[in-house]
């Protein structure tokens, strides 16, 4: 009878009915707490800014793709190659065009935007599939601020310069630019 009951209380610790899951037989061995499983957290997205001199891209007060100068090219056919070739993931690209404040804000606005999306056009048409959004800041975010003066003259145009610009913001899990 002994040996009966001993097999039926080792029974017992073996296999647990269902219902009677959380009782805790005094003759079983504490089942020991399964431990959590440590997943890595997912890298937090980060955004990494470009700055594109749009003098260097475009002749002055132009925007499309003809009106692309030679460095132009260069630097925007670098950085397709980059976004082409990159180990990252890459959730999105936005495209900001930037002017200086000669020229109507109107004007001005319409200018960026189309600088941005010629931008846009000449990266996809180098094989970046990556979503790009396109936007302009106008002359709203000017860079400088120490040129004086109203009429568009030479030095005004030249000091004007880092003001007109197409900012890249590229936001994903790696970078992307060396």
């Amino acid at each position: 009878m002994k040996k009966t009951f001993l097999f039926a209380a080792l029974a017992a610790c073996l296999s647990t009915p269902a219902l009677a899951k959380d009782y805790i037989h005094k003759w079983c061995a504490p089942e020991e707490p399964a431990a959590p499983v440590m997943v890595a957290p997912a890298p937090a997205p980060q955004v990494e800014r470009i700055n594109l001199a749009a003098d260097a891209l475009f002749q002055f007060n132009r925007s499309s793709v003809k009106d692309l100068l030679p460095q132009g090219r260069a630097t925007l056919d670098e950085l397709a190659a980059r976004l082409v070739s990159r180990q990252a993931h890459i959730d999105s690209i936005a495209l900001v065009g930037h002017t200086d404040r000669l020229g109507s804000e109107q004007y001005n606005y319409n200018l960026g935007l189309k600088r941005a999306e010629t931008v846009k056009a000449y990266l996809q048409e180098k094989g970046v599939q990556d979503p790009i959004s396109t936007r302009s800041a106008g002359e709203t975010q000017p860079v400088t601020t120490d040129c004086h003066g109203t009429r568009a003259t030479a030095a005004l145009k030249a000091c004007l310069q880092p003001d007109r610009r197409v900012v890249v913001e590229i936001t994903g899990t790696t970078s992307v630019a060396q």
